[in-house]
């Protein structure tokens, strides 16, 4: 990892950093586009052979997953680790049921607007796979929408060698859902944005994935809807003081073994707290059973900051705005600290505690997305519906201003329209 210093490097490193996301495109771009023209041309017989190429299937297998499979892979999973994942259910629902949508109602003389929000109708939720699984995301992503009363709910998954993870499939029955999909990379993006087969066309795809499905989620939006770029995960921890190095380090590897495309970094004010950190990342890693990931991820993504001016720090990770940040120091910098898609702060508040238990979603924007939106919420299972009516006063006392707008813009069409409604 490569040290940094912020006060003479600042520009540097954010190209440093827009260099690594800028690599991420450029090497999945040509592939997502490939994956797309196949599929278009073969429909179904392509998603068979992606999955024999890149899912280890041996023979073909159904792509709906039927509802006893769901019942014997839940079986597999053990009482306590049930437990387990609806305890989590119940978190990510307590902290999402306060988000419940609003409705408006607008009035004036002679005029009345409503504002409410119904939800989408056809939902895709995409959950990672392949060398690890993530039954975590299937929660964060399927109960906001079950709050927000999304009729159809798709999940789909990439199935190594063709077999549901158990833990998806518990997950599945904890939920009430028994509509999944063993497809997986950005094929799947592909076929339920477009229909492909028996496969449903849906309104509003959900949910993260390696630079592959972040890329073909940026190629479909418009055609369908998306919750954001969530792509290879992202972490900064901002030690204001110095914070336990060992904490640090297993901070690091927590996300770094996500993917070996996971942008991973520490600013500290102290060039022996950084130096700490590596020791301790060099000792831990040699045990780690995602050790070639982490190594990865490492080698190419990740870096170290030392800097002296905690408000040039703030302001440099406002410019990144990571996925996650934890933030080790004074409370009264937290308020400047706004574009990270989740900020973590505290000496307990793990970004691993984050990803299962606290009941925040952990499916957050990605690669600087977070300047302009947020983490997933019921809200984005929900879209605004506007019923506007206005009366004759309201048309007689402002439609010849309407009407001389109309003239500014050349748009006399306009005029007309509004002047035949006066004549009624």
């Amino acid at each position: 990892m490569k040290i940094w210093h912020l006060e003479k490097e600042k520009d540097k490193l954010v190209a440093f950093i827009e260099d690594i996301r800028e690599r991420r495109r450029h090497d999945t771009g040509d592939a997502v586009r490939t994956i797309k023209k196949t599929l278009l041309a073969k429909k179904e017989k392509a998603l068979v052979a992606f999955a024999r190429k890149w899912d280890g299937w041996k023979r073909e297998y159904p792509l709906q997953v039927s509802l006893k499979e769901i019942e014997r892979a839940a079986q597999t999973v053990s009482r306590k680790d049930r437990a387990v994942l609806k305890g989590m259910i119940q978190h990510v629902a307590s902290y999402h049921s306060t988000q419940k949508p609003q409705h408006h109602t607008y009035q004036k003389k002679g005029i009345v607007v409503k504002d409410d929000r119904i939800p989408v109708e056809r939902v895709l939720i995409y959950v990672p796979g392949g060398r690890a699984t993530y039954p975590s995301s299937l929660v964060m992503a399927a109960v906001p929408a079950q709050i927000a009363g999304v009729e159809h709910i798709y999940i789909t998954t990439p199935a190594v060698n063709g077999r549901i993870d158990p833990y998806i499939g518990a997950c599945c029955k904890l939920l009430g859902i028994n509509t999944l999909y063993r497809i997986g990379g950005a094929q799947a993006i592909y076929a339920f944005s477009y229909g492909i087969g028996n496969i449903p066309k849906v309104d509003l795809i959900v949910g993260p994935g390696n630079a592959f499905v972040e890329e073909a989620k940026r190629d479909v939006f418009g055609r369908v809807g998306i919750d954001m770029l969530a792509g290879p995960t992202e972490l900064i921890v901002l030690c204001d003081t110095p914070f336990s190095p060992k904490a640090v380090a297993w901070d690091i590897f927590s996300q770094a073994e996500h993917d070996e495309m996971a942008m991973v970094g520490v600013f500290s004010r102290s060039k022996e707290h950084m130096y700490d950190v590596l020791k301790y990342m060099e000792k831990l890693i040699a045990f780690n059973k995602r050790r070639d990931v982490i190594e990865k991820a490492l080698q190419h993504n990740s870096f170290m900051v030392y800097y002296a001016d905690i408000d040039n720090a703030v302001d440099t990770i406002n410019t990144i705005a990571p996925e996650h940040l934890e933030y080790i120091g004074n409370q009264k910098h937290e308020k400047r600290l706004r574009y990270p898609g989740i900020i973590y702060t505290g000496h307990y508040t793990t970004v691993a505690m984050g990803d299962y238990y606290i009941g925040t979603n952990h499916i957050l924007p990605t690669s600087g997305a977070g300047r302009f939106t947020g983490g997933l919420s019921v809200d984005t299972f929900l879209r605004r519906k506007t019923v506007v009516r206005i009366d004759k006063r309201f048309l007689y006392t402002y439609g010849n201003q309407a009407i001389r707008f109309s003239h500014m813009e050349g748009l006399f069409a306009h005029g007309e329209a509004i002047q035949a409604r006066k004549e009624l």
